[in-house]
């Protein structure tokens, strides 16, 4: 088809019922002018969701790198996290700072509000050698219960419908 000039498009925020504006998706709307049709397309905006303030404590190992790649692919480039307060509660970290982290972490997540809190360990006696420790760091968990006035620390799975729990064959990555 030959156009007499180029299509038009145009965004519209997508509208749940009542007319208010939801999330981050919107609708391009495409505007052939030769026919006269239209074509409606969904698409991700350009704006990020604004993230409300939450203190981030990273945790060790698996847990840590696993948690990296979600923010990294499912959550930085939809979400705006400059609100974040972000403390790296690794066994290395903690030895670092004297522990001095883990105490503006419990700070930080008192003062907040709101907190999400990857696993962390605390070092046997080996892994304080594994890791060249100074020394073994006591549980995280009880200082935060005693600075977050008894919060509990959950470790429960969350269960969502039509999803199977475990796994059959080992996942590895790269």
């Amino acid at each position: 088809a030959v156009f007499t000039r180029p299509p038009t498009f145009f965004f519209q925020p997508h509208r749940a019922r009542g007319g208010r504006s939801v999330g981050m998706w919107s609708t391009l709307r495409v505007a052939i002018p030769r026919t006269g049709s239209q074509a409606w397309i969904r698409t991700f905006s350009s704006k990020k969701i604004q993230a409300p303030p939450m203190t981030y404590i990273a945790g060790e190992e698996m847990s840590w790198y696993t948690m990296k790649l979600i923010c990294d692919k499912w959550v930085e480039p939809f979400i705006d996290t400059s609100a974040w307060e972000h403390f790296d509660l690794s066994c290395n970290a903690r030895d670092d700072t004297q522990d001095q982290v883990l105490h503006d972490a419990v700070a930080s997540g008192a003062k907040i509000g709101a907190i999400f809190k990857e696993p962390t360990i605390t070092p046997t006696a080996d892994q304080v050698k594994q890791f060249g420790l100074k020394k073994a760091w006591g549980s995280p968990n009880g200082a935060m219960r005693r600075g977050w006035q008894g919060i509990t620390i959950s470790r429960d799975t969350i269960h969502i419908p039509g999803i199977k729990l475990g796994f059959d064959r080992p996942v590895f990555f790269e």
